[in-house]
């Protein structure tokens, strides 16, 4: 009975209906190499155009040195915070200073005034 569905189902197959098939088989496989070579394409300019935006990213720095550009702003960095630490220190200096001449300054003129005696 198995062999008889199988003697029908090829007699009612026929040549067109299969070439037509792959046909359509053909056409499909070729629609998805035209996509593939698209993304290929599409893959090398995009990586061609990533290197150029990161020589020119690299151009903007003094020599085409990243490194070195940052190494100078970190030193420029340094320079500026010792800078200010050592304004904050003057400023505390001057500050405990003038404070210990202003005392000073009270303590001598009450010792004279004491010294004068009462009015």
């Amino acid at each position: 009975m198995d062999r008889r569905l199988f003697q029908e189902a090829s007699a009612r197959w026929e040549g067109d209906e299969r070439r037509r098939n792959q046909d359509v088989l053909f056409e499909l496989i070729q629609q998805q190499n035209a996509k593939l070579d698209n993304l290929a394409d599409f893959v090398r300019t995009s990586a061609t155009e990533q290197a150029q935006r990161l020589d020119s990213l690299a151009s903007g720095f003094p020599a085409g040195d990243p490194a070195g550009h940052r190494r100078y702003h970190e030193a420029e960095i340094k320079r500026i915070e010792a800078r200010a630490e050592f304004w904050s220190k003057l400023r505390l200096s001057v500050t405990q200073w003038g404070l210990l001449g202003f005392l000073g300054w009270v303590l001598v003129s009450l010792w004279h005034e004491f010294l004068k005696g009462p009015k």
